[in-house]
């Protein structure tokens, strides 16, 4: 009788082990992701696209809930240009700009619809730095070049979607909103692959 006692001690002990270890391998977890993004400028009549290199570090503190930290660099700019002409003049005005830096942080809904797919969500705040570089010519010859930067923030939010191709690692592709504000809208979407630690 005491060897039964241990023995169904010893298995509920083990059950209670095991699913406390699932608990934790479901609701808790660490991981990063790096993603290509391409943004969108726009406000004022003037679109512009460049590039950034997004990272990721989030982590899941419930199944459908997770909390992450965003940090962001250009990957390449986008320019616009004006041309005016008067008589035997053309001049020309082009503007290039870049993303400096951008960082933010977020809480992630989401929800499992399938064992390999991932639907999410995203709010926070976001702030981004953009540099722009102003060059003029006239008839061909450069007559000047001037360069800004320029900072803001504000609420960002977003929708997306991953897929699993093994338990540690998936790829993912999202749109967001990173902000709207005096005119100016800032979004994209981004491409990119995540592993879980």
């Amino acid at each position: 009788m005491k060897m039964i006692a241990i023995a169904a001690a010893s298995t509920l002990l083990m059950l209670g082990t095991a699913q406390a270890q699932q608990a934790r391998t479901t609701a808790g977890g660490t991981y990063a992701e790096i993603g290509y993004s391409q943004l969108k400028l726009s406000g004022e009549g003037v679109s512009i696209k460049p590039n950034a290199i997004r990272g990721i570090v989030g982590y899941d503190f419930h199944p459908n809930f997770a909390v992450e930290g965003m940090l962001a660099f250009g990957a390449g700019d986008d320019s616009i240009s004006e041309t005016a002409t008067s008589g035997a003049n053309t001049a020309t005005a082009t503007v290039k700009v870049k993303l400096e830096n951008a960082y933010g942080i977020y809480l992630k809904p989401k929800a499992n619809l399938s064992d390999n797919l991932e639907v999410f969500g995203r709010l926070g705040y976001s702030h981004a730095k953009f540099k722009a570089t102003a060059d003029a010519t006239l008839n061909g010859v450069s007559v000047g070049s001037e360069s800004d930067s320029g900072s803001e923030g504000g609420v960002s939010y977003g929708v997306g979607a991953n897929f699993k191709f093994s338990p540690a690692a998936y790829v993912g592709v999202d749109y967001m909103r990173y902000y709207k504000k005096d005119g100016m809208t800032v979004d994209g979407f981004t491409v990119g692959v995540g592993f879980r630690f």
